[in-house]
């Protein structure tokens, strides 16, 4: 929740310089407050910041364990995630979609982006041939900052109320990493709602 307070006041300020936008909540992945500007000819910029649970990705994180050569001579044993930030910058298409009797405005968007995370992940590790007292393993730890940088790209549709300034929406998005596990691909969705003024 204090991140979110956090999100919210860096937020704000962006607010005050743009005339048709909106803010509202995003749920889903990430987790976090949205930001969209809406420019002419059915354009829209739109940011976002957000986090994620820290027990989601479990396998993703794992499997990272693999990847750091550092770790090679040793055994993944568990991980802990100490928090997770998202960043994300939009460049959207706007299209309407007609219906008879709809009193609202229901429109399709696609665009691209850029995806920012930052993560501090602790691993704890040991060497298989190594024990201590008792026989047992003797578990080190390491406090790892993961960072995921990448392209976006969005589709989604949203539908703005007639007679209320409020916009829900819902989303897909497909991300690419370019750093840590390059290549990697992820799929992203999301429902939320706006305020608009």
């Amino acid at each position: 929740m204090r991140r979110l307070v956090i999100i919210l006041l860096v937020t704000m300020p962006l607010c005050v310089f743009a005339q048709k936008q909106g803010v509202g909540l995003r749920i889903g992945n990430p987790l976090g407050l949205t930001y969209k500007r809406y420019l002419p000819n059915n354009r829209a910029l739109e940011i976002l910041f957000g986090t994620v649970p820290d027990g989601w990705y479990k396998n993703y994180y794992k499997n990272s364990f693999s990847d750091v050569s550092e770790y090679d001579s040793y055994s993944y044993h568990s991980h802990d995630v100490e928090g997770t930030i998202y960043f994300q910058g939009r460049y959207l298409f706007h299209y309407d979609i007609t219906a008879k009797r709809m009193l609202g405005k229901l429109d399709c968007y696609w665009g691209a982006g850029a995806l920012f995370k930052f993560a501090r992940v602790k691993y704890f590790y040991f060497y298989p041939w190594e024990l201590g007292p008792g026989g047992s393993s003797v578990l080190l730890d390491d406090l790892r900052t993961d960072i995921d940088i990448g392209p976006e790209a969005i589709t989604g549709i949203e539908y703005t109320f007639d007679q209320t300034p409020v916009t829900l929406f819902g989303e897909v998005s497909g991300f690419l990493e370019f750093t840590d596990r390059p290549l990697s691909f992820k799929v992203l969705a999301a429902v939320g709602a706006r305020f608009n003024f």
